[in-house]
């Protein structure tokens, strides 16, 4: 990769910083269900298909992942999406539309905002998701130097075929040693490829941000991505 390239690669994260909607963002979205009633779902999931469906034209929704679930004694497909929306409040009103919601047959047990996309691969295959968090308000060369090297890796995998998708947001960290004590430090979430969890923290252990103990992890297990 041509050094100019690079230079632009660890530049993008601190100018999307001041760049980012203030008023748009992807949004994480898990759900887990709320009946053991399996005839209640089949009798609903026409209208919910068919819904969801409209929302993922529109674009509205985007990078669904299906992993199984069982209600009853029946095996059905469950769902974590991204959606966009301009807060969690508009995330829930969206969901509540559909018809799962309006019968109360799931319930939103997480949504969270993943920022602005900047990685896309699309296949068909076992995902987890990396998500990473400073643990203090490091200095901006600190940040610059670490997320250089790791943007690198991310860029890395998702041309070796490992990345199928990236998020990037900002946190605000406490600074109780400056006088503006509240800080924006770019950070990421990453969906890839692991035959299984360890596999997935063993690849997060190679982000410079993890090893050096800046950052924590956290693993998530999405499922397979479709193909919308």
């Amino acid at each position: 990769m041509k050094a100019k390239t690079i230079i632009r690669l660890i530049a993008a994260p601190l100018l999307l910083v001041n760049a980012m909607s203030a008023n748009s963002a992807a949004y994480g979205v898990s759900t887990e269900w709320k009946t053991d009633d399996p005839q209640q779902i089949f009798e609903t999931m026409t209208a919910q298909k068919s819904a969801f469906s409209q929302l993922v034209e529109s674009g509205i929704i985007h990078d669904v992942f299906v992993r199984k679930s069982v209600v009853g004694d029946k095996e059905f497909p469950m769902i974590r999406f991204v959606i966009e929306a301009d807060n969690e409040e508009s995330v829930k009103n969206i969901i509540s539309q559909l018809p799962f919601s309006k019968k109360d047959l799931v319930t939103i047990v997480d949504a969270r905002d993943l920022g602005n996309k900047w990685l896309n691969t699309e296949l068909v295959q076992e995902n987890y998701a990396i998500e990473l968090e400073w643990t203090d308000a490091h200095s901006p060369y600190v940040v610059d130097q670490i997320l250089g090297k790791d943007l690198q890796q991310v860029v890395d995998w998702n041309t070796s075929g490992k990345v199928t998708s990236s998020y990037l947001n900002v946190q605000k960290i406490e600074d109780k040693n400056s006088a503006n004590n509240e800080k924006l430090r770019p950070i990421y979430s990453i969906a890839v490829l692991a035959k299984d969890e360890k596999t997935a923290t063993e690849m997060a252990m190679n982000l410079e941000a993890v090893k050096s103990g800046l950052a924590t992890v956290k693993i998530m297990h999405l499922g397979f991505k479709m193909n919308l």
